[in-house]
């Protein structure tokens, strides 16, 4: 998972610096934050949807006017393989009927500092859902060339009964899952570098009209 900072309107940016990445992708594959040592909360995420933009209300983090930016969004992927057990004579073996993988906002990790007058917030959002759009792209391309080398692949599996064989299964599904994940996340950390670096984040209105039009390929 990226958390993603956006400094619109900040002419003299000081540098921000990014989380773990290994950290963050444990949140996103496993939904987990800790609170203490003991304690662990399942977090809710957003699937993006060409019919749904992210409004303020879904940024619940409490970030502070001493923080370095104005917004942090924090951005990651899902994936979802959906397998089919299959038995022939006294081997098991399974098949990966999709790969499902989806872009997701993390709500309870993205915060705002309200700030800015209602045109330049209306702005800001709009530069925090490109990131969401970019992980978006990502996603779909991603998708394709996970269900062209996945998709109705069978594979066998260890296990002297269907227990033990769908244990290794799922142990074998999730490397596959993870792996994807990070290749995903990676990606987007260079892509959202780019993003930020030619709309100067969201202060160039020309490179961001530019983003916001590619963008809207996606929901057509």
């Amino acid at each position: 998972m990226h958390s993603k900072t956006s400094e619109l309107l900040r002419k003299k940016s000081k540098p921000y610096l990014e989380p773990n990445m290994k950290t963050l992708a444990h949140i996103i594959n496993n939904r987990l934050t800790t609170t203490n040592m003991k304690q662990i909360l399942i977090l809710p995420v957003i699937i993006w949807n060409k019919n749904r933009f992210l409004k303020w209300s879904d940024f619940k983090k409490k970030i502070y006017p001493k923080d370095k930016a104005s917004a942090i969004s924090a951005i990651g992927f899902e994936s979802e393989p959906i397998i089919e057990h299959i038995k022939t004579g006294t081997k098991f073996t399974f098949k990966i009927k999709d790969m499902q993988l989806h872009a997701i906002f993390i709500p309870n990790l993205s915060g705002v500092i309200k700030n800015l007058n209602e045109k330049n917030m209306a702005l800001l959002l709009k530069h925090e859902q490109g990131h969401f759009d970019l992980a978006e792209e990502i996603t779909r391309k991603a998708r394709i060339k996970a269900n062209n080398r996945f998709k109705n692949r069978f594979m066998s599996v260890k296990g002297k009964n269907q227990k033990t064989a769908e244990k290794n299964a799922t142990y074998r599904t999730t490397t596959i899952r993870k792996n994807i994940n990070y290749k995903l996340q990676k990606d987007l950390n260079n892509q959202e570098t780019k993003y930020d670096d030619k709309t100067k984040h969201g202060l160039s209105k020309t490179n961001q009209q530019k983003y916001n039009k590619r963008f809207k390929k996606l929901r057509s």
